[in-house]
Parts: structure tokens; C-alpha cells; sequence
């Protein structure tokens, strides 16, 4: 018994109580529900994929969507987002946040709707959430009030089945424009199986796609899906180098570690950094974006874990390289190193090119961590890292959030009235 306890208490530090509720269900659904097999019912309550009466609902071959209603152009809108849980630090639901405060300044009434297939979590939760994590301040729905709504948004494979099964209105017998803010290639998440072929799939639900730059548009469009793209930007009041008061660079390089995340390549970046300390050891290695307390790591480090977007600012001011792998689409990150002064690293891909470019100041690489190693030498042994620095950050001055939360806004707002 106390392995067990010792066991469930590993759970609820790594995963939180909804992580215990999860394996304490599996567990349940062992014992009560044997000939279904535990792998069928660890699928049934694990956090982000749909419940399975979703997918029984979803046919994708024989597909109709509902008649949507028609609004006139400059008419308020009722506009609902479906989200997956919120908690700190999420790149994902910042960016739907800062979509969404862009419609409610055109005017708009912007609603959400928690999605999530293990241990729900309460609209009070989510709305604490919002609150303080992305200064968004909206009212919770349902999702069996979503039918009188003019757009209902799917932000990620496993809500796309809910968004799927919004019925029609009874009273007007149509239902609401659908959307799919894709933010990532979500397939790939996962290794080929059940969740692999189950993502791929959304994107043949015939819902208007509102992609995260063009690599994603492309993806969609291979599946028949409809979608524009918008520009990323970066938040320049918080990222930014102000040359008479920016702290100064530090001998220290940092690493955007994601070891729940595959696509962050984790293991990659920790070859590569075992090189680049090999070869600069007087440069100390900071790695931030999860706790990595309980790893043994292969070189000296400081742990930052998650931190706030202002402490986020102040390292990428003292650092001089990032150590940043995005293997699907592009992170949120490179704009805000840059906007710092500080030097992306990162590996090669039009994933990565399509929706960055030619942008000053970004070494890209081969994957392998001999060549990421090769990159971040090449980066703080440069003769001028202070005239490097100010040069990158000035090269995206340009690149603030105005012009791609207009973009995905607009997108939303011409769908839904037929413009």
C-alpha cells in the first residue's frame, strides 16, 4: 500500500489532483470494466482527446454542416471559443486570448467553453484562469447553449468533436458558422495510432480555418480544408531592449525545455548543450519553461520552470543565445528573443521559414546536436554581442501583435457575415 500511496503522491506532484483523478479512474474502469481492456478506457478519460461519444457522433465521409444563420457585415456578433483546460504558461491560450480581446474591442461578445475529457474543470476555475493568467475577463457557456451562437471556434483536435456535434437552433433551425483556430500540426503529437488518425481527421469537418501562419494553412489545405493564415507578432511592451536601461549580457545561454512536450525536442537540446559546455564551460545554461527539478541533467544548470512574461523578458535581456527546437509548427518565442536581443538558435524546416523568413538575426540549423552545438558557439562568439543584439531587436520593430490579431479577427468577422 505505501508504494501505492508513494506512487499516487508522484502523480499529484507531476500532474496536479486532476493527474490523480485521471489514474484513479483509470484504476476504476480496470476493476468495473474489465473486458473493455485498460487501454480502451485509459483513452476514455485521458486529458486532450474528445469523449468518445464525440467520436461515435463524427463521419467526416458523409458530413453536412448545419445551415448557419446569416448575419448582415457590422452586426455585434456572438462569437464562442471552445477551449481545453486553462492553466499558466499556456502559448496556446495566450494566443486565444489575445485574438479574442481583439474582438471584443471591435465590439463583439465573446464567450468560452471548457472541453475536457478527464476531471472537469469548474467555468469557475477557467474564468479565475483567464483572469489571471491572460487578462481576459468573459462569461462560460455550455456546450448544449453553443446553437444560438453566430461562430463557434475549435482551438484544438479533441474540441473539434465538440464543435462537430453543435446542433441547430430549434426555435430557427439554423446553427453557427464553425471555425478551427489551428495552432499546430496536432497529428503529429502523437506517435501513428488511434490519436494520430483521430486529429487528422478534424480537419475534414468542414470547419473555416484560422491558421497560425502559412506552414499550417498548407498542412490543412493537403486535407481539403478551407483556411487563411495570420501573421505572428510579438508583444512589444514586454519584449523589448531599451539600450539605456537594458541589464547586461550575461555569459550565460538559455534553453526552452519542454520534456512533456516531443516536439521541443528535449533530449536534442540536452546533447547539444552537453557540446556547447564542452566547449564554453565559463557560460552558465539556464533552461526555463518546465520544471526539470527531478532531472539528472548531463551539465550544469539553473532551473527556472515557469515563470511570468516580465521575468521571460529580463532573461532573453541577459542571455545571449536560446536554445529553441520547434519540430512542428513555429513557437511563439523567436519574435520575443528577438524583440530582447537575444539570439535564437534553432532548427531548420519551412516550418519554421514559412512563418519566420529571412528574419535578421535567427541561426538556423541542422537538427542534429552536433550542428545546434556548432550554432551556439557561433552565437557567443561573436566579436560584438551588444551591437549583435541591438541590431536583431531593432530588425523587428515592426512585428507587434496589431496586425496578426486583426488578421485572425477579421478572418472570424467576414466568415460569419458572408463577406
Amino acid at each position: 500500500m505505501s508504494a501505492k500511496l508513494e506512487k499516487l503522491k508522484g502523480t499529484y506532484r507531476e500532474e496536479g489532483p486532476r493527474g490523480v483523478a485521471r489514474r484513479l479512474r483509470d484504476k476504476s474502469a480496470e476493476i468495473f470494466y474489465p473486458h473493455l481492456g485498460p487501454k480502451y478506457m485509459r483513452f476514455k478519460y485521458k486529458p486532450g482527446t474528445p469523449l468518445i461519444a464525440d467520436v461515435l457522433k463524427a463521419d467526416p465521409d458523409a458530413q453536412t454542416l448545419t445551415p448557419a444563420a446569416a448575419r448582415k457585415p457590422g452586426q455585434k456578433l456572438n462569437i464562442a471559443w471552445v477551449i481545453p483546460p486553462v492553466g499558466p504558461g499556456g502559448g496556446g491560450h495566450t494566443t486565444i486570448s489575445r485574438v479574442a480581446k481583439q474582438l471584443i474591442a471591435d465590439g463583439h461578445h465573446v464567450t468560452f467553453t471548457i472541453y475536457d475529457n478527464a476531471s472537469r474543470q469548474l467555468n469557475s476555475e477557467a474564468v479565475t484562469g483567464l483572469k489571471e493568467h491572460y487578462g481576459l475577463d468573459v462569461d462560460m457557456l455550455e456546450l448544449d447553449e453553443l446553437s444560438t451562437a453566430d461562430a463557434v471556434i475549435a482551438t484544438s483536435w479533441e474540441t473539434a468533436y465538440a464543435v462537430n456535434n453543435v446542433g441547430v437552433d430549434p426555435e430557427t433551425g439554423t446553427g453557427p458558422h464553425k471555425f478551427y483556430f489551428v495552432q499546430d500540426f496536432e497529428p503529429s503529437f502523437y506517435g501513428i495510432g488511434t490519436e494520430y488518425v483521430l486529429a487528422e481527421q478534424t480537419y475534414r469537418f468542414g470547419f473555416y480555418g484560422v491558421t497560425a501562419g502559412p506552414w499550417l494553412t498548407m498542412r490543412v489545405n493537403e486535407y481539403g480544408m478551407q483556411a487563411e493564415p495570420f501573421q505572428f507578432g510579438v508583444d512589444l511592451d514586454i519584449y523589448r531592449l531599451d539600450p539605456a536601461n537594458a541589464p547586461a549580457r550575461k555569459k550565460q545561454v538559455i534553453f526552452y525545455a519542454r520534456p512533456l512536450t516531443e516536439r521541443r525536442g528535449f533530449e536534442l537540446g540536452l546533447m547539444a548543450l552537453t557540446l556547447f559546455h564542452e566547449a564554453h564551460p565559463e557560460y552558465e545554461i539556464i533552461t526555463f519553461g518546465q520544471d526539470l527539478s527531478k532531472f539528472e541533467l548531463p551539465f550544469p544548470a539553473r532551473n527556472l520552470g515557469i515563470i511570468t512574461e516580465h521575468q521571460l523578458a529580463e532573461l532573453y535581456q541577459e542571455s545571449v543565445a536560446c536554445l529553441l527546437l520547434s519540430l512542428t509548427n513555429v513557437s511563439l518565442l523567436p519574435l520575443e528573443l528577438l524583440a530582447a536581443g537575444c539570439v535564437p538558435v534553432m532548427n531548420d524546416g519551412e516550418n519554421n521559414r514559412m512563418v519566420l523568413g529571412e528574419t535578421p538575426g535567427i541561426l538556423y540549423s541542422g537538427v542534429m546536436p552536433t550542428s545546434l552545438a556548432r550554432k551556439l558557439i557561433e552565437a557567443v562568439e561573436n566579436p560584438d554581442i551588444a551591437g549583435n543584439a541591438l541590431a536583431i531587436s531593432q530588425a523587428v520593430e515592426n512585428r507587434s501583435w496589431e496586425t496578426g490579431l486583426k488578421q485572425a479577427a477579421d478572418i472570424i468577422v467576414r466568415k460569419t457575415t458572408g463577406q
